[in-house]
């Protein structure tokens, strides 16, 4: 009987190394099908020894053979947790200095084995007996061996518990496939179990490492078919817990896997998605007509009718493996809601289509503005030189000096100046008071040194007391700077009215500086004194001159009102540009007595 023994356990020693070396060379030592390979050669060494102390006739021989098979005896709980662990996605808790820890209990038993026959802590009597016409060592435990013992039944009871977790834990996929996997491991270590309690069908030989060969081959089969390599369970269920995106795993034949609940909600209706082809229930963009299509890595856009709205996602497709795509056994599918952002992204393009043609009306306006007002001031001139003329003939054909006559000839001539003027300015008026559309980072006392190089200022000075800067069309707001400098000069005092020379005017210093929200008002007259008050926010231009009167203030900026004998349109055109920047202006009283023009509202 016992040859026949022999053979047996040799040949589950043959298959057992075969089985482990598989699927060690197969896999990566990161992965569960790895650990489950070294528990498969601890039990293929644990027969090899069996086979030794089975063809040994010695107690020197079967002690060596059965001191060597301890080396798998002890370790095969190691191995065993280790498997469970990764299998359980809980690989963090088996970390090489826990492992380490947990070696310590097997490494001091293989010391104590190994050197049995110098002290009883293992072996507590050695011997020789003979059972069925055939030796066998005879061996009573010592007390390091309960502890051998205790100890590796609690390692795998732990490693048990984690399957048995996972099995009702798992949806119904994984829980088929866990309960054979517990099936298959749960039955050698009964037969061990009952080996150690004296259930012996052959006296005195151990057939745990037998059954569990016998079982090994079901269970590497287990291991490959499922995919242990890709498919962790409970690292599935973990997150798909915990996405609210829908995720569904898709097998190489096209039939949904799994599906979390967000899927499930979305796809599912009343019915489950497990097992389910993934063309019938995912949105025809995912599809080529009849099957399943969406290539690796690819995102597509699709709709998906969901509580009687039509919603839409971007749909991706993984790889379950990354690196070995072309052979990967299956295909994970997430689709990202994205109605919202898209409904966004719609309403926004609407209203920059509606800003767009709106801009479009406007400069369209604008132009016939501008060339509406060339045109008037081209008509206005044939009228106009007409009138000259005509004033000049009847100047001509007077032969004696009429006082009266003279005056009206005179104040007639006036009126034909301002009317000239007046068409020259209302070109500029109109091209000024068009929207600033396409502002700038412009610094004031860049612009404003700029404006005053520009214009004829005698011998003033130009003080810039503070800086800063502003989004305006610097071309148009150096020619308020210009404007406003001018006035200055030809307007800045009284006494320039009575023809005294632009540098006697009393003016001797033009200031700009800033103006910030603390600051506080003036004192002026604003025509619109019933709106709101102006952001204090701005800038200023003053001068040192006499100023305007404060009952004329509310009228200087109005077209063709002069402080002075100008043509009333300098600060009417300064007015327009702020204006068309979405500024204020106001005439107020300077730190010295003369007049002082505050832009206000500025960002």
């Amino acid at each position: 009987m016992y040859s026949y023994v022999t053979f047996a356990v040799l040949l589950s020693a043959i298959v057992g190394i075969s089985v482990a070396v598989w699927l060690l060379v197969r896999n990566e030592s990161s992965r569960p099908a790895f650990a489950f390979g070294l528990f498969m050669l601890t039990m293929a060494v644990w027969s090899a020894t069996h086979v030794g102390a089975l063809m040994s006739e010695t107690v020197r021989w079967q002690l060596r053979f059965t001191q060597l098979s301890y080396v798998s005896v002890v370790f095969a709980p190691v191995t065993w947790l280790v498997f469970s662990l990764r299998y359980t996605d809980r690989s963090g808790w088996g970390s090489g200095r826990r492992i380490a820890l947990l070696s310590v209990v097997p490494v001091l038993t293989l010391g104590f084995v190994f050197t049995a026959r110098h002290h009883s802590l293992f072996y507590s009597s050695i011997s020789l007996a003979e059972v069925g016409g055939r030796p066998f060592l005879e061996t009573e435990p010592g007390p390091w061996h309960v502890v051998n013992v205790a100890y590796s039944y609690t390692l795998l009871l732990i490693g048990t518990a984690l399957l048995v977790n996972a099995a009702l834990t798992n949806n119904r996929l994984y829980r088929r496939q866990s309960a054979v996997l517990l099936t298959c491991t749960l039955t050698p270590w009964l037969v061990n179990g009952a080996y150690h309690i004296g259930v012996r069908p052959i006296p005195e030989i151990d057939p745990t490492p037998l059954a569990f060969t016998l079982v090994g081959i079901p269970l590497a089969a287990l291991v490959l078919r499922t995919d242990l390599t890709t498919f962790v369970p409970i690292a599935h269920e973990r997150v798909f817990r915990t996405l609210d995106d829908p995720v569904l795993v898709i097998s190489p034949n096209d039939r949904i896997l799994e599906a979390n609940a967000s899927a499930q909600s979305v796809l599912g209706a009343d019915r489950p998605l497990e097992g389910v082809a993934a063309e019938a229930v995912l949105p025809a963009e995912l599809s080529d007509g009849e099957t399943f299509h969406l290539p690796l890595e690819a995102t597509v856009s699709c709709s998906i009718p969901v509580d009687g709205e039509t919603r839409r996602f971007l749909a991706q497709c993984r790889a379950i493996d990354p690196e070995r795509a072309a052979g990967s056994r299956g295909a994970i599918v997430s689709l990202t809601d994205v109605t919202v952002h898209l409904n966004q992204r719609d309403a926004l393009a609407t209203k920059n289509d509606a800003l767009e043609t709106q801009t479009a009306k406007l400069e369209l306006k604008n132009e016939q503005l501008e060339r509406l007002a060339s045109v008037v001031s081209h008509d206005l001139a044939t009228p106009l030189t007409t009138g000259e003329s005509l004033l000049q003939l009847v100047r001509a054909d007077l032969e004696g000096a009429n006082p009266e006559l003279e005056q009206l000839l005179d104040e007639l001539e006036t009126v034909h100046d301002r009317l000239r003027e007046f068409s020259a300015a209302l070109p500029e008026l109109a091209r000024e008071s068009t929207d600033v559309e396409s502002p700038i980072e412009c610094d004031l006392e860049t612009v404003a040194e700029a404006a005053w190089n520009v214009v004829d200022t005698h011998d003033l000075t130009l003080v810039v007391e503070s800086t800063r800067t502003v989004r305006a069309d610097p071309r148009r707001l150096q020619q308020a700077f210009e404007n406003l400098f001018q006035n200055c000069v030809e307007h800045g005092s009284a006494s320039s009215q009575r023809g005294e020379s632009a540098t006697g005017n009393g003016v001797t210093t033009v200031r700009v500086g800033t103006l910030e929200a603390d600051d506080p008002p003036r004192a002026t007259a604003r025509p619109d004194t019933a709106s709101p008050l102006p952001d204090r926010v701005g800038f200023y231009v003053e001068d040192d001159g006499p100023g305007i009167p404060f009952e004329r203030r509310e009228y200087v900026l109005r077209f063709g009102v002069s402080t002075g004998s100008g043509s009333g349109y300098g600060l009417a055109i300064v007015r327009t540009i702020v204006e068309a920047h979405g500024w204020s202006l106001a005439v107020v009283d300077s730190s010295q007595g003369g007049a002082r023009f505050e832009v206000l509202d500025v960002e």
